[in-house]
């Protein structure tokens, strides 16, 4: 088992940007919603905790994760199954004041939010190729959300709460965390 916390990530504006403008509808846009934008990145990146925390497992030694078998490659030969978080202090810091960045801050708050974990899987994604995958001559999948119902199983194989993730009644807590699985598949050798 393996935990990483507190690492840098950089949101991309541009697309928090892109997501905001087609959350909102054109009536209430202005031509000062780039701007808020960007203010708000820069005000709440501060609270952004990004923390991981993952195992990889051997094909013949994993424990049963369930997927969607269209999602699972043919040829793997491994599996690296975590739990990562941004923790709950951005919601915190939104809850004090809704409407520091005008009437969308709470989208915009959310948008942020939704990049930063998907800014940190991409943190860990090059972190297990880099020095685990590669290793093995392997390349690894994209990630593949586990589905919640094994969420309390793989919190016993795989400790959630060293990061701060709680499961209760099958939901993760903080509420921008996820439990997911890259699977490792043979890379093809150059002739």
């Amino acid at each position: 088992m393996r935990k990483i916390k507190n690492f840098n990530i950089h949101l991309r504006v541009k697309e928090i940007i892109r997501v905001v403008t087609k959350l909102v509808s054109n009536e209430y846009l202005t031509d000062d919603i780039d701007i808020a934008v960007q203010r708000c990145c820069k005000h709440y990146t501060k609270f952004i905790v990004p923390s991981v925390v993952y195992d990889t497992f051997l094909k013949e030694k994993e424990p049963t994760i369930f997927t969607s078998q269209k999602d699972v490659p043919q040829k793997y030969v491994a599996q690296t199954i975590f739990f990562i978080t941004i923790g709950d202090n951005i919601l915190q810091e939104l809850q004090k004041n809704e409407r520091a960045f005008g009437v969308h801050t709470t989208h915009m708050v959310n948008s942020i939010a939704v990049d930063a974990l998907e800014q940190s899987k991409n943190f860990l994604s090059r972190i297990v190729t880099k020095s685990e995958a590669s290793e093995e001559s392997c390349g690894i999948s994209r990630s593949i959300e586990v589905d919640k119902s094994n969420y309390p199983r793989i919190g016993k194989i795989i400790p959630s709460d060293k990061i701060g993730i709680t499961i209760e009644n099958e939901k993760l807590k903080p509420i921008f965390s996820m439990c997911a699985v890259f699977y490792w598949v043979p890379s093809k050798k150059n002739k």
